[in-house]
């Protein structure tokens, strides 16, 4: 079976889309909270010592999205196409 690698990297990008949108939606609501999660998963006391306090703007936003979505969409296109040649072997 062959993968479609094009729509495979379109859903990897909405995909990360989505979750990126609400990623920063629970750190716009809850920033403290957040920053004990992130924290928790860096294995650090504080995220706040580390980064400072937490503001959501429109540019870090798109400055997070675009190239995460780039990145998806490239990752999940390179598999589709590895995974063809694989299969082809």
């Amino acid at each position: 079976m062959q993968l479609n690698a094009t729509k495979l990297a379109n859903a990897a990008a909405i995909t990360v889309f989505i979750l990126y949108v609400v990623c920063t939606l629970f750190v716009a609501i809850a920033p403290e909270f957040s920053m004990t999660i992130l924290a928790g998963a860096m294995h650090l006391p504080s995220a706040a010592d580390a980064l400072g306090e937490v503001e959501v703007t429109l540019g870090g936003f798109l400055l997070g999205l675009i190239p995460l979505v780039i990145s998806g969409y490239v990752a999940a296109y390179l598999v589709a196409t590895l995974y063809n040649k694989a299969v082809k072997a």
